[in-house]
């Protein structure tokens, strides 16, 4: 599997996405992440845009040039991903594109992340907002420090 992360006009990912699935026939991934957020009182969970400008391509060969499409800026790096873009690309593959909840275990005050896809990229937590069950994630994508709020669920340890 080959991987390569395209930068894009913003609020065009979907449409992008959606034109290289059906013209190129290759998987391609905008991330979106799920948002616990308080109305009222009540919490809700609502779908946004992870990486806004950012689409995960997949293929079985390796590109030998990117698909033509109107919106796609460029490719992030050489091309295909390697070392730990690739395995943040093939992270959101298998998540197909979702990320949800964050699973941590809590050490004393502190807590720690269980979920083994957040531990491949070297994520740590670096805030907490208890009261609304968000945790700041913070990690390395594109040889740039991301962090991202995400909700989480305390599990035991076992």
């Amino acid at each position: 599997m080959h991987a390569y992360c395209l930068f894009c006009e913003t609020q065009s990912c979907g449409q992008i996405a959606t034109i290289i699935k059906k013209d190129f026939g290759f998987q391609c991934i905008y991330p979106q992440i799920v948002q616990r957020k308080w109305i009222k009182g009540k919490p809700t969970e609502e779908m946004h845009d992870w990486l806004p400008g950012y689409l995960f391509l997949y293929t079985e060969q390796p590109l030998l040039m990117l698909p033509k499409v109107t919106g796609i800026i460029r490719c992030l790096g050489n091309g295909e991903l390697t070392g730990g873009d690739r395995e943040f690309a093939r992270m959101i593959q298998q998540r197909d594109g979702i990320m949800g909840n964050v699973s941590l275990i809590q050490e004393g005050s502190r807590c720690s992340i269980k979920d083994t896809a957040w531990l491949e990229l070297q994520g740590e937590v670096i805030k907490m907002d208890r009261e609304r069950k968000r945790c700041c994630i913070q990690f390395m994508f594109d040889h740039t420090v991301r962090m991202v709020w995400v909700g989480y669920e305390i599990v035991d340890l076992k």
